[in-house]
């Protein structure tokens, strides 16, 4: 990257980066290299990712996200089909009336 990425962007940008390295994991000096930061930021932020349960180490030390992390998905398609079968059933109720 050749830009300075705020706290923030940065925090998103290693999410993407572990995400498309998910296998090998990263270390900090590969992740700071590609994000054009510190070692030191990214020791920072991954004690963040850390803290709420969104990274771990592979065998070999490396981070990458975590079960949790990937869990989030989940939720989301749960809140879809949730909100599908609200629908269908808001829908038949009204259809039933329309009778």
């Amino acid at each position: 990257m050749n830009e300075k990425l705020s706290s923030q962007e940065r925090i998103l940008a290693e999410a993407k980066a572990l995400s498309e390295n998910h296998q090998d994991g990263m270390s900090n000096k590969k992740l700071a290299s590609l994000l054009g930061t510190s070692e030191t930021n990214i020791c920072r932020d991954m004690s963040i990712f850390e803290k709420f349960g969104f990274v771990s180490r592979n065998g070999k030390g490396r981070w990458r996200l975590s079960e949790k992390f990937g869990g989030i998905a989940g939720q989301i398609m749960k809140s879809y089909q949730k909100a599908r079968l609200t629908l269908s059933e808001e829908e038949a109720r009204y259809a039933s009336v329309m009778q």
